[in-house]
């Protein structure tokens, strides 16, 4: 069954997977779990159950060593964000969990869905990123055989009849099966046409293993945390709402 919790340790799994594949660390402090994104310059504190000073206060000044730009913390709804507020972090946009089976979608998008990792137009960090596809086959990422993090991810863009690349979006298996969506994105001018329908239905379908077609034939729950923005996108196609979660940011970082 899909809980909250399963969701949020997903998102944990993504966020911890992008900073071993592009050079950064995962790393404790009292209880709170810590993520450094050296290609965002982003640290990112992951759904702890009591952050308190103790935790917070060596993890900022580790922060401010490596050059941190920006500091978030992602938290269950339910957990005190008191001492987050008193170290200077505010809500950003509420993030909900919306799960479920994909719908069929009325009309077919009309341009190409293409899956890898080969985006010659990717740049700085986003073509750094694309490194988290193979990391689930790297044998020297640092973490223990069988962590959560070294689940299989796959990517892919959506390019239009021209060629031009107008969405992407990553997904990531789960530990129960379920497939998390992570970093979708469409162009602003390609919005409302089914490319992020069409980008759906590519990553699930790319988790798809060919050699045991038997074994694949129930179809995948999806997992995605949405923003307000998002949210209605995510309903449409299908996906429940599990329920709310906060998303903070340290806003004075700079």
């Amino acid at each position: 069954m899909t809980t909250i919790a399963s969701a949020q340790d997903a998102l944990t799994h993504w966020h911890q997977a992008l900073a071993v594949a592009t050079s950064g660390k995962i790393f404790t402090t009292h209880g709170c779990t810590w993520v450094w994104q050296p290609v965002r310059k982003r640290l990112l504190l992951l759904f702890p159950e009591n952050p308190e000073p103790a935790g917070l206060r060596p993890a900022l000044a580790e922060g401010r060593r490596l050059g941190a730009r920006r500091v978030e913390a992602w938290i269950n709804s339910g957990v005190s964000s008191e001492h987050l507020v008193g170290a200077g972090f505010t809500d950003n946009a509420q993030v909900s969990w919306h799960a479920g089976l994909l719908a069929i979608p009325h009309e077919q998008w009309k341009g190409k869905i293409r899956l890898g990792p080969n985006v010659p137009e990717a740049t700085g960090p986003d073509a750094r990123e694309l490194e988290v596809i193979n990391l689930w086959r790297n044998q020297e990422t640092g973490l223990r055989s069988g962590h959560p993090a070294l689940r299989r991810i796959e990517h892919a863009v959506a390019r239009t009849e021209e060629n031009e690349i107008v969405g992407r979006g990553f997904v990531q298996q789960g530990l129960t099966g379920q497939l998390m969506v992570h970093s979708l994105a469409v162009s602003p001018s390609h919005r409302r046409q089914g490319v992020g329908t069409a980008l759906l239905h590519g990553l699930s379908r790319s988790m798809i293993n060919p050699l045991n077609p038997l074994d694949d034939t129930e179809p995948q729950e999806l997992l995605a945390a949405a923003t307000p923005r998002s949210a209605e996108f995510f309903t449409a196609n299908g996906l429940r709402l599990l329920g709310r979660g906060r998303h903070l940011v340290l806003r004075s970082w700079i």
